[in-house]
């Protein structure tokens, strides 16, 4: 015997099961945010332009990760669309 309230609802909404985005979401976002922190700190320890440019390019990662974390797998095609429109 069903419920009046599940009766009215569709299959795929009466059983909701968790997906398993979140936990991937979430795990890039903790990337994307300890790659950045990584970046700054070894650039200010290296210090001059071999800083800079290694703290960069793990900055960059940390950004890419962000990226997937908001935007999905498909969020750096979008970027290098717009970047290169400009």
């Amino acid at each position: 015997m069903r419920s009046v309230s599940h009766s009215l609802l569709p299959a795929s909404a009466a059983v909701s099961k968790p997906s398993g985005t979140s936990a991937h979401e979430t795990r890039h976002l903790l990337l994307g945010i300890a790659a950045i922190v990584a970046g700054v700190v070894t650039g200010l320890l290296l210090g001059g332009w071999l800083g800079l440019g290694v703290g960069a390019l793990i900055v960059i990662l940390g950004y890419y990760f962000l990226g997937m974390a908001f935007g999905g797998e498909h969020a750096w095609l979008e970027v290098f669309q717009e970047f290169f429109n400009m």
